[in-house]
């Protein structure tokens, strides 16, 4: 494997697989001039670097956000009740300036709109409450962990149900700490 190979598998720049090669760091020889890594030894390398990794500290998501386009505008809002049987529910609509980068990507007019349309539609709730049956998803409504996690969302291609669904567990965790 040649240097630039090993710096995009070990995400680090060129200069530094190099120097790693002339430490000792991991296995290579020099074949005209041209650094060869071994891949065991690069590999051995990453998992150490892995391991040694700190914990990037977590992303507060701000819940009360607004987002505007063309003549619409969406304001995130988050809204927490105790139901008579005693189970918390927190319900969280207006998702479009949670997405506010994909949408600002989407460079077709007509495409923003739509899925500015469909965040407008979506929502996520976070109860304690537990309700027996499997997780599934089905029909644009992702019901997890129990039903304590719920999603509503019209996927688009922009942003997938999978996207959704990360963004309720980080704000869930968020509302939990």
């Amino acid at each position: 494997m040649n240097t630039t190979a090993a710096a995009t598998e070990a995400r680090v720049t060129t200069a530094t697989i190099r120097t790693w090669c002339r430490r000792g760091v991991i296995a290579a020889t020099k074949q005209a001039g041209r650094w060869i890594i071994d891949t065991t030894s690069l590999a051995a390398r990453i998992t150490i670097g892995a391991m040694r990794t700190r914990k990037a500290n977590p992303v507060t998501i701000n819940l009360a956000g607004t987002y505007t386009h063309a003549d619409t505008t969406v304001t995130t809002t988050t809204k927490t009740r105790t139901r008579k049987t005693g189970y918390t529910w927190t319900t969280i609509t207006g998702l479009a300036p949670l997405f506010a980068d994909r949408l600002n990507a989407i460079t077709d007019d007509g495409d923003r709109t739509a899925t500015l349309i469909a965040l407008t539609g979506s929502q996520i709730t976070i109860t304690d409450q537990i309700e027996e049956g499997p997780d599934e998803i089905v029909n644009g409504i992702a019901f997890l962990d129990q039903g304590r996690l719920r999603i509503k969302h019209q996927p688009t291609a922009a942003i997938p149900m999978d996207t959704v669904i990360d963004l309720a567990k980080q704000i869930r965790a968020q509302l939990a700490a």
